[in-house]
């Protein structure tokens, strides 16, 4: 299951960098604080060391969790789901999304025992941070591309 759990979050690293070249310059400054997570990661996880993690992209994990609950509050832009109308950048992050959501997968798989225990809590709250914050950069750039329609 370790090994598992190592290879999603492989996949999950080239989705990232793959996407980057696909988003604009203030996505892919978040995309990268979230790849430098991703490899933090997979070193806590061998060196069996505490991920420390305060803020992703600027937020707590509270203000993430507002945004995400509230998104028409602060992007101008309540919950969708992707279409492949929004444009190669946002279905890109939509691959990252759910690849960090399979990583949160195996990882649950790894580091929950039988009895339910859950050996490795900082790991799995911080895929789940993952993919919450990359469903937030989606509802921001569908935000913004909204916002470009209507001034033109």
């Amino acid at each position: 299951p370790r090994i598992a759990f190592r290879g999603a979050v492989d996949t999950l690293e080239a989705e990232l960098l793959l996407t980057m070249e696909a988003v604009p310059e203030d996505i892919r400054k978040d995309l990268r604080q979230i790849l430098e997570l991703s490899r933090l990661l997979i070193r806590c996880e061998v060196l069996e060391q505490p991920l420390e993690q305060t803020t992703l992209c600027g937020l707590t994990q509270q203000e993430q969790r507002k945004r995400s609950h509230f998104p028409q509050e602060y992007y101008g832009v309540p919950h969708f789901m992707p279409e492949f109308s929004d444009g190669s950048a946002i279905l890109r992050l939509n691959r990252c999304r759910t690849a960090a959501r399979n990583a949160e997968l195996t990882a649950v798989r790894a580091f929950v025992d039988g009895e339910g225990n859950v050996t490795r809590q900082d790991l799995l709250t911080a895929l789940n941070r993952m993919s919450s914050m990359l469903y937030l950069l989606m509802i921001r750039l569908k935000g913004e591309n909204t916002q470009k329609r209507v001034d033109k």
